[in-house]
């Protein structure tokens, strides 16, 4: 089945400590939006979708230029108008989209074509997850503190994959929505009747953190020097 990914990439660095985009900061010499890009063209997209905020589009241009099928477009306020941006701009005849975060420049592109092979089979959306390890707590209004049971919890990572018809008609729905959580905009719809089918949740990946911090910038280059010394 055809796949348009779409990558969000129009975030500021500000909690980075950066004065640039996530997506434009290095890792290992090169931007992460790259490594993102370079994953999901091996896990199986046919094209990309790359949104960016406005005053750095040459620059992006430049840090994609010899990567076939990339289309930018200008990222919206929020993440979710960016999406809307970019899954306007895919190919209409693509029947997945694929939507990631160039925050999450190391997903390993085997859990790219694991989501990608769940959805063409029998669900309408998917994603990598990985278990939730941590001890949770929740505060209560009275000011106690209590467990949260981590049994069925999983942590969820991107890329976010749905059926284009499906993803479409949810936008359509639920025109002035804004989440951080695509596939939580598809529960929402399945709840309410617009669309049918069901979500599934693929293995995920430590390696593919999403880095928000300055520390989570440390632990990706790591990630990456590992897997260097693993290809020799």
């Amino acid at each position: 089945m055809s796949v348009s990914a779409v990558i969000v990439a129009a975030g500021s660095g500000e909690r980075l400590g950066q004065d640039r985009p996530k997506a434009l900061v290095e890792v290992g010499g090169e931007p992460m939006v790259r490594h993102a890009a370079l994953r999901l063209l091996a896990g199986g997209a046919d094209e990309l979708v790359v949104v960016h905020p406005a005053r750095l589009s040459l620059e992006f241009a430049r840090v994609l230029d010899d990567l076939v099928g990339v289309t930018l477009v200008v990222g919206g306020a929020t993440r979710t108008g960016s999406v809307r941006a970019g899954v306007a701009a895919s190919d209409s005849d693509a029947e997945l989209i694929a939507i990631h975060d160039a925050a999450r420049p190391f997903i390993p592109s085997k859990c790219v074509r694991m989501a990608i092979a769940s959805v063409a089979g029998q669900a309408i959306a998917a994603a990598p997850a990985l278990p939730v390890a941590d001890t949770l707590k929740r505060p209560t209004p009275e000011g106690r503190i209590r467990t949260v049971d981590r049994a069925d919890l999983w942590a969820v990572q991107t890329p976010q994959v749905v059926r284009a018809d499906v993803y479409r008609a949810v936008l359509d729905w639920a025109p002035g929505e804004h989440t951080t959580d695509d596939l939580g905009l598809v529960e929402s719809a399945i709840d309410a009747g617009v669309v049918e089918g069901k979500i599934v949740l693929v293995p995920g990946d430590p390696r593919a953190l999403k880095i928000t911090y300055p520390r989570d910038l440390m632990m990706a280059e790591a990630v990456l020097a590992a897997e260097r010394a693993r290809r020799g």
